[in-house]
């Protein structure tokens, strides 16, 4: 038997069609981001974590927090290297990287993992950076970015700026010229 109870339902009028509310699939959880690097050309694909690869991701990164009983002492272990390239690991999907002029595959199995070797040469600058984009579109990893971290990084960005200035000041200088 159908309901005709309209009492939660305004009036609306003949002929005038009420929304209909779409149930949302939240097993389907897929966001993907573009990082370019500094040449404008190279990119990487990356991919907000779902709660699986979340979960996966903190147990491959837990830090074991010891309390010495007879000193009172308390020590944890701490790897950022190992946590910035497990996440990079964890996140990166595709890219448009070269080596020595010729397109390098995006593969993540075997021995000659490239994204290992990435991990390995590449500027620790734009690793960095890799690592904040990945953090941007994952909020739950800035919740573990103390206030000091935070400081750091805007004190880093200060100093760029001042570098930027300096430099476009001496460009505009040199073309008056």
């Amino acid at each position: 038997m159908e309901s005709t109870d309209t009492q939660d339902q305004p009036y609306v009028g003949p002929g005038v069609d009420l929304p209909v509310q779409k149930q949302v699939d939240y097993f389907g959880f897929a966001e993907t981001s573009r990082y370019t690097f500094p040449d404008g050309v190279t990119f990487f694909e990356l991919k907000a974590m779902n709660e699986g690869e979340k979960s996966k991701f903190q147990k491959m990164t837990q830090r074991d927090l010891v309390l010495e009983k007879g000193s009172g002492n308390a020590r944890f272990k701490m790897d950022p290297a190992t946590e910035r390239h497990e996440l990079i690991k964890a996140s990166v999907v595709g890219w448009n990287l070269m080596r020595n002029g010729t397109p390098v595959p995006f593969e993540q199995t075997g021995r000659a993992n490239p994204l290992n070797d990435f991990l390995e040469l590449a500027n620790p600058k734009v690793v960095e950076e890799i690592e904040l984009a990945i953090r941007k579109l994952n909020p739950w990893l800035l919740n573990d970015m103390s206030v000091e971290d935070i400081d750091k990084q805007i004190e880093e960005l200060q100093d760029l700026r001042k570098v930027a200035v300096e430099r476009e000041a001496g460009e505009a200088s040199s073309s008056n010229k």
